[in-house]
């Protein structure tokens, strides 16, 4: 279904909901024999994306969190409506290097090479404006410690198990590159622009790598819960949209920035831009650094 969103939209349909187009059921997006590695997969908007995988065939997803809980509860309930599929749930703290490692090793034992990261672990403080006089900094850097830290954590621990042409999906938020419209969410704002910056240089320095940053829509979570919003976006959009960017259908986003509203049919339809163009890349607007010769000059700045 089509939504009138009060957030911009790069193509002239704008998804609340999944749509044929990105169903798991479509055998152009088969994972079949992939393995799929979720971090922040007990809950939310992770789990809905191991989901997706296992209907998209999947038989070998490994899901990452702190909460144990959680990941053997998701972990059941996919299991159970997947028959044949294989959910290994794997305690670990992103923010600490060993247990990162010996999750990926663990993982590998277990699925061999691993075809697709799903970055998704993140934190969000509770929102306060900066100079606020109950602004607890600590809680403000824990935010930059999971999203950026853990996220490094995470594919350094990945590309040492990764199949030949992995993909690494980073789910990020459109926060990150639209000017403010509130007051307290600085430091989810800021890490994760840090962080698509970060998965735009792990793209760049790996051309092997297919990595691309996603908004995974306004979901209905405990973290949008926490910034005192809700949701208007089914949680399935989240993770058959991404299903779909692994595919070779979205081969031309390697490198660029999507959210999971727009139109895969209109994004196609502009694939030459896309791949020609600075549209999608993470940058100045106004700026066009197509063609730009200068990168062997930096070092004179």
């Amino acid at each position: 279904m089509a939504t009138s969103s009060f957030l911009p939209s790069l193509t002239k349909l704008s998804h609340s909901e999944s749509y044929p187009a990105i169903s798991p059921s479509r055998p152009e997006l088969s994972v079949k024999d992939k393995a799929v590695v979720i971090t922040g997969g007990g809950s939310g908007i992770g789990a809905s994306i191991a989901k997706a995988f296992a209907a998209g065939g999947s038989t070998k997803i490994a899901i990452i969190s702190r909460t144990e809980k959680n990941l053997l509860a998701t972990k059941h309930a996919i299991e159970e409506e997947f028959l044949g599929t294989e959910v290994l749930a794997v305690p670990a703290d992103i923010t600490n290097a060993r247990q990162v490692d010996d999750a990926f090793l663990k993982i590998s034992q277990t699925f061999d090479k691993i075809d697709v990261l799903v970055c998704n672990s993140a934190f969000m403080p509770v929102p306060r404006p900066v100079l606020s006089p109950d602004f607890d900094v600590q809680d403000w850097w824990t935010a930059f410690s999971t999203n950026i830290l853990g996220a490094l954590y995470t594919v350094q621990g990945f590309v040492k198990y990764a199949a030949k042409g992995a993909h690494i999906l980073h789910i990020s938020t459109c926060v990150s590159h639209m000017p403010p419209l509130e007051a307290g969410v600085s430091a989810y704002a800021a890490s994760k622009a840090a962080g698509a910056k970060l998965f735009d240089y792990i793209a760049f320095e790996n051309p092997g790598l297919h990595v691309v940053n996603v908004h995974p829509g306004l979901v209905d979570t405990n973290m949008s819960r926490k910034s005192g919003h809700g949701g208007m976006d089914h949680i399935d959009l989240s993770g058959h949209f991404c299903l779909w960017l692994v595919s070779s259908e979205a081969n031309f986003l390697r490198g660029k920035f999507v959210w999971v509203n727009w139109d895969v049919d209109e994004l196609k339809a502009r694939k030459e831009e896309i791949l020609s163009t600075d549209l999608l890349d993470t940058k100045l607007g106004g700026v066009s650094f197509v063609g730009w010769e200068g990168s062997q000059k930096l070092g004179e700045l």
